[in-house]
């Protein structure tokens, strides 16, 4: 009997250990589900209607060498290269070197930053690994004049405004700015992607700290110093920070 009794002690507060782990866990899964992402480890990524690998298309051209790598710039190894394209061989190409603009054409002149319709993909496809699994999919849509559901993975509630030729603008003109540069603050180095993934918590946290630093915290030390030298010079406006900027 002391020895149960002695037991129940002791299991009375574990058990209440437990429950305050757990009741600590969830709260701060709920703040930082409100700040940011829930987990350190959580990733949005949908499953799309085709495997669009981003790091294949945007990746600048490089040759595949088996064997020393010379110039990382002009060459990737065929180790390396199998990663982003389980099909090359030594003497290929990996990376088209495209640019962002070339695919969402609207993302400068438009608050949407568009998808490429079928007969944008077919144009390139029809010549260009036409033989692949997937692209025999965006092939087969074209010819039958199905359209292709991507689904989306970077959303904001209904009550935000994300305007995304405002944002291009305010890097890219007068700031020798390439547009993919700006992508890249907020949807991170697609170049590295294979599935498109979401890597910013895209909160209002994260928006108004980017806003109050005048975006001068997410931009290499060329682009950081040429906005900042236009702010003082009265050239560009720095970013707003008040509610209807975004709420509207």
């Amino acid at each position: 009997m002391k020895s149960r009794g002695l037991a129940f002690k002791l299991a009375v507060p574990l058990f209440g250990l437990v429950v305050l782990a757990g009741t600590v866990f969830l709260a701060t899964s709920m703040i930082k589900s409100w700040w940011g992402l829930p987990f350190p480890f959580f990733k949005v990524q949908a499953e799309q209607p085709i495997n669009f690998p981003h790091n294949l298309h945007t990746l600048q051209p490089r040759t595949v060498v088996d064997g020393p790598v010379g110039d990382p710039k002009t060459q990737i190894s065929l180790e390396d290269a199998l990663k982003i394209d389980p099909h090359t061989k030594a003497g290929s190409i990996v990376g088209a070197g495209i640019d962002c603009q070339f695919c969402h054409r609207l993302v400068a002149d438009t608050e949407a930053a568009s998808l490429p319709a079928v007969q944008q993909c077919y144009f390139c496809h029809q010549k260009v690994r036409s033989d692949a699994p997937e692209v025999t999919k965006i092939l087969s849509a074209y010819e039958n004049g199905d359209p292709l559901n991507w689904v989306r993975v970077h959303r904001l509630p209904d009550h935000v405004q994300f305007v995304h030729d405002s944002h291009i603008r305010f890097f890219s003109e007068q700031n020798k700015i390439a547009p993919s540069q700006v992508c890249s603050i907020c949807h991170g180095d697609v170049s590295s992607m294979t599935i498109d993934h979401q890597v910013r918590t895209l909160k209002m946290g994260d928006c108004v700290d980017c806003h109050r630093s005048g975006y001068l915290g997410y931009l290499a030390q060329d682009a950081k110093t040429a906005i900042e030298q236009a702010v003082l010079n009265g050239t560009r406006k720095p970013p707003p920070t008040d509610c209807a900027a975004c709420h509207y």
